[in-house]
């Protein structure tokens, strides 16, 4: 029987809404405001739905994003490196409003899931890129991409409709939860995680 500890922060997030919730929602995206997520929304997008971010069920609100950046916390004082925000041209401001739901697409227009705005605000980038990234050169790619996007920040909670289709290696994309039901069925009473600095080849076997 696995032994295996209990998810990050006490709970195993899934955010994938059920069939009938599904089919309410996708009646509901052609009425929203779209927001179209890049790559890195999209990969935060996610993590979120299938509990990889665990135990966040959205995109972070001001507080959390303030603790992250100056504690390394979570508000509720989980640790926690990196804030996860999504962010959103000036323009938008008008429209994206607190009490808004939102549809998020990914780059070829798909709707993947929404989010319920509870937040909106703005954030000091250059703070962010000295606390996080330890650097404010745009040399380095995260303090790059970090400038570049936009200045309002959306705080909510997400409702995933899918998950992102990468359409490779579909048998090896597992979430937390398959991945600790195949622990668990294996027997496996400790597991080591490893993450390589690029991917993996034969070389690293």
């Amino acid at each position: 029987m696995s032994n295996l500890g209990e998810p990050y922060g006490g709970t195993l997030v899934d955010l994938l809404v059920d069939e009938e919730e599904h089919v309410e929602i996708g009646r509901e995206v052609a009425s929203l405001p779209t927001i179209e997520l890049d790559s890195r929304h999209l990969a935060d997008f996610e993590l979120l739905a299938n509990g990889g971010f665990s135990p966040l069920t959205g995109f972070m609100g001001e507080a959390d994003y303030h603790s992250v950046v100056e504690n390394m916390t979570l508000a509720s004082g989980i640790p926690w490196s990196m804030p996860v925000t999504l962010s959103v041209d000036e323009s938008r401001a008008g429209e994206l409003t607190p009490g808004v739901r939102a549809d998020l697409r990914d780059d070829e227009g798909f709707p993947l899931g929404v989010i319920d705005i509870e937040e909106v605000y703005r954030r000091d980038k250059t703070r962010l890129a000295e606390q996080v990234y330890r650097t404010t050169d745009e040399a380095h790619p995260g303090v790059a991409a970090l400038y570049a996007s936009g200045d309002l920040v959306l705080g909510g909670s997400v409702k995933a409709l899918r998950l992102p289709d990468h359409g490779n290696f579909p048998d090896h994309r597992l979430t937390p939860a398959q991945t600790r039901a195949a622990f668990a069925e294996r027997g496996w009473r400790a597991v080591v995680g490893f993450q390589t600095r690029n991917p993996s080849h034969r070389a690293p076997e």
